[in-house]
């Protein structure tokens, strides 16, 4: 298995991709610490992997906004499973929607507080943490492809997410010589209860968005979490600084 006798961490893994995510690395091999800011969902998860590989996750609740939960996160691990070698970074939300004029100031800021500031602080604990274990690590960033093509009414996740994308590629820069690796995997519109629920609301975007893409489908979390798991895998040893797209095509289309 690609990932066995590695330690996986993944943030925001208590639904959605972040949960595709987690289980996929731990059908790969890898333990998983699960963390998100719900606690009930991210024992949920923990205990859906630990029921098909026993002794295989363990979940934590986490506020990542709190530079000292973050802190916190990293010893866990270490403290659970002795070192931690790979680590997802898929935490982010949004807040607002509608015409960029209407944008108020809090939730612009509070978008760019929860999409980027969150993981820019996550970053330097973890490479920090990552410097001084001194081993071999992968990091991996969920972008989106709103960074690649731009996501009207939805302006400022985009923007931030972009962002995303430019600190992955200079961080990369900076850490290779550390043999630390870091990439992001930016994934078009997948089945998740969030995306199912707007749906529900507005029943045409479906087919709309299935079109959108080359593949003429939306895609699973589970198939963002192969990538993930390549790329945090040994078998990737050779890829650093990249963005690549999970998304049927869309972003070419």
């Amino acid at each position: 298995m690609d990932l066995e006798n590695k330690v996986s961490l993944v943030t925001g893994a208590g639904q959605g991709i972040g949960e595709g995510i987690a289980k996929t690395l731990a059908k790969k091999g890898s333990k998983v610490i699960v963390v998100d800011l719900n606690h009930e969902s991210s024992a949920k998860v923990a205990e859906e992997i630990n029921d098909k590989f026993p002794n295989s996750a363990y979940s934590l609740q986490a506020d990542l906004t709190k530079s000292d939960e973050i802190k916190h996160m990293l010893e866990f691990g270490v403290t659970k499973f002795s070192k931690i070698d790979c680590i997802c970074n898929n935490a982010a939300a949004s807040r607002g929607i509608g015409p960029v004029e209407n944008y108020s100031l809090e939730d612009v800021q509070a978008t760019i507080d929860l999409t980027f500031t969150c993981l820019w602080k996550c970053l330097q604990a973890e490479i920090k943490f990552l410097k001084q274990q001194a081993i071999l690590a992968s990091v991996v960033n969920i972008s989106s492809n709103s960074a690649i093509k731009g996501y009207a009414f939805n302006s400022i996740y985009a923007a931030s997410k972009a962002a995303v994308n430019n600190l992955t590629q200079s961080i990369a820069k900076e850490i290779a010589r550390n043999d630390i690796r870091v990439n992001a995997v930016s994934p078009g519109t997948i089945n998740t209860p969030g995306v199912r629920e707007y749906f529900k609301a507005e029943p045409k975007a479906k087919e709309m968005l299935e079109r959108s893409s080359l593949l003429r489908r939306i895609g699973e979390a589970e198939e963002v979490g192969e990538l993930v798991a390549f790329l945090l895998s040994d078998r990737s040893s050779f890829i650093t600084g990249q963005i690549i797209s999970v998304d049927g095509g869309a972003s070419i289309a």
